[in-house]
């Protein structure tokens, strides 16, 4: 069986992870993307880590759409890795996740997205998403 972090998901694929994962109850993991060279360098910049991949866990997709208050409609996870790689407000949160350094990326896209997200250096310099919301 093909190991999850080996092969990048196409749209389709991502798409049909997170519905999967909205209504799930297993923790499933996804590669989704590529960190670009000039977002690397703006995330280094604020957390000090080299990061190259982005993953999707299907845990924090289920944690961000059951949360009301996060106000996400349904495609926005879809926007992860675009905002990974275009945001510009980056800020590093106080708070660890599992004790991973974790930051905080926001755009506006039809309002404020904000996705948090830690920093995984020990295998390889993954982001993974910890939650999403709206504002």
């Amino acid at each position: 069986m093909e190991k999850w972090f080996t092969r990048l998901l196409s749209t389709d694929e991502l798409k049909a992870f997170i519905d999967n994962a909205k209504i799930g109850n297993k923790n499933e993991k996804a590669f989704i993307g590529l960190v670009m060279p000039d977002a690397a360098e703006r995330i280094q910049a604020v957390c000090g880590q080299g990061v190259q991949k982005i993953m999707l866990e299907s845990e924090a997709v289920r944690h961000s759409y059951r949360v009301a208050y996060h106000n996400l409609q349904d495609d926005d996870l879809l926007l992860f890795t675009d905002v990974l790689n275009t945001a510009t407000d980056i800020k590093l949160s106080d708070t660890k996740h599992q004790n991973n350094t974790v930051i905080q990326m926001r755009k506006n896209i039809g309002g404020k997205i904000i996705f948090t997200v830690e920093v995984r250096i020990k295998h390889g310099g993954w982001l993974a998403l910890v939650t999403c919301a709206r504002k």
